[in-house]
């Protein structure tokens, strides 16, 4: 692996740079799940085996300067790849801001007489806080 990306082996070893490390036990069965979380805010990458975490494998993704995706690959004859996704996002400034004001408010109808934009007040009265 160049440096450019972070992978693990079938074998249970990291690879970046071109250098390699022990991670895990090798993954040889039939049926074996393995999963990957990027996690862009923390700038850390772990992998799982079987829904259970093999621990934290990389750190300081957050520093890289380029873009960051996942991916999966095999060399292995007979190998089957599924991919699957799941997406968490942080909430905007907007978002956070709609939670705050919808919690401190006593009642939604108070909105009303607030200075702002009749239209943020609609979305104010009609949010569903997170």
């Amino acid at each position: 692996m160049d440096g450019e990306s972070w992978g693990l082996s079938y074998k249970g070893t990291l690879w970046h740079s071109g250098t390699s490390q022990k991670y895990t036990e090798p993954f040889y069965n039939e049926g074996t799940v393995i999963g990957v979380h990027l996690n862009l805010e923390d700038g850390t990458l772990m992998f799982y085996r079987d829904n259970q975490s093999l621990g934290l494998a990389f750190t300081g993704l957050h520093m890289v300067q380029c873009p960051l995706y996942p991916m999966v690959s095999s060399t292995a004859p007979g190998t089957e790849l599924a991919l699957g996704l799941q997406l968490s996002t942080l909430p905007s400034l907007q978002e956070r801001c709609l939670n705050i004001l919808t919690h401190s408010l006593a009642h939604k109808d108070l909105v009303d007489f607030l200075p702002l934009p009749t239209a943020l007040r609609w979305k104010l009265k009609n949010w569903k806080e997170t």
